[in-house]
């Protein structure tokens, strides 16, 4: 698919007029004016993209992938890559680290063990047992950019249409359509969003969003922070990436329970 044709795929769904879930992210604002910020923005099309996967993400109940993630802490660069399941509602998440904290696992059910997230350590540190943690605690977010409990592809595309609708007011924004991107040898279609200059509103520099160019399942979403030096190249702030998705597994309350025979909590 060309280019072009991408743009106009992404436009003719559209239409005339948009429904938002979130229309009064712009403070203070009239609905009104909302409205016809949101209207005439040329982040029309990404937050309809965005509404279009969450339709997709509708049809299944749980999936489980291997999921990577990069953020900028500090001036370190951290990484994490781990195999997880997900099952959308109630949101219940199970992950097996591989990198780093090799065989941590953690789970996190909504409305179960108060809210909290059960994590088991390996080595030494499993000797504590299973801690029971509070997914805002400074323990739980050292290191993380997000809580347990915004995890998953549908709250992660949720939560960017939701930016682009606090920022379709602002202006000089860029959008360029990667029809032919890459993850790996893995064909995708990407949005890249621009804010040339840092203005106020505005919270990334740029932003990539992928999709599966065959399934359209979103794969991965970067933010870059603006340049600190007029000149120096952007700092990737936050990357987070979905591989291996396979959907409606057919996924139990044992998948996310410690008794789990096939866990070591």
């Amino acid at each position: 698919m060309e280019r072009r044709q991408f743009v106009n795929l992404v436009l003719s769904s559209v239409g005339t007029s948009l429904v938002f879930a979130n229309p009064l992210h712009l403070t203070g604002a009239e609905p009104v004016k909302v409205a016809a910020a949101l209207e005439n923005s040329k982040l029309k099309a990404p937050i309809k993209l965005c509404r279009q996967c969450e339709e997709l993400l509708e049809k299944y109940d749980d999936y489980e992938a291997v999921f990577i993630k990069r953020e900028l802490i500090g001036r370190k660069m951290n990484e994490a890559v781990m195999k997880v399941k997900v099952r959308q509602d109630p949101l219940s998440v199970y992950m097996l680290f591989g990198k780093p904290y090799e065989g941590r696992e953690v789970i996190f059910v909504e409305g179960i063990n108060n809210n909290e997230i059960l994590v088991h350590e390996t080595g030494i540190k499993s000797l504590a047992g299973t801690l029971s943690l509070d997914p805002h605690g400074s323990l739980a977010m050292k290191g993380n950019h997000h809580s347990i409990n915004k995890f998953g592809i549908k709250n992660l595309v949720t939560e960017l249409a939701d930016l682009w609708i606090a920022e379709a007011h602002l202006p000089n924004i860029e959008v360029k359509y990667y029809p032919k991107a890459k993850i790996g040898e893995m064909a995708c279609k990407a949005i890249e969003v621009v804010h040339p200059k840092e203005i106020a509103g505005a919270s990334f520099h740029i932003t990539r969003f992928y999709l599966d160019a065959k399934t359209n399942i979103p794969v991965r979403l970067q933010h870059y922070s603006f340049p600190t030096k007029p000149g120096a190249e952007p700092d990737l702030y936050e990357e987070y990436t979905f591989l291996e998705f396979e959907p409606n597994q057919g996924f139990k309350d044992i998948d996310f329970d410690i008794e789990n025979p096939n866990y070591n909590f």
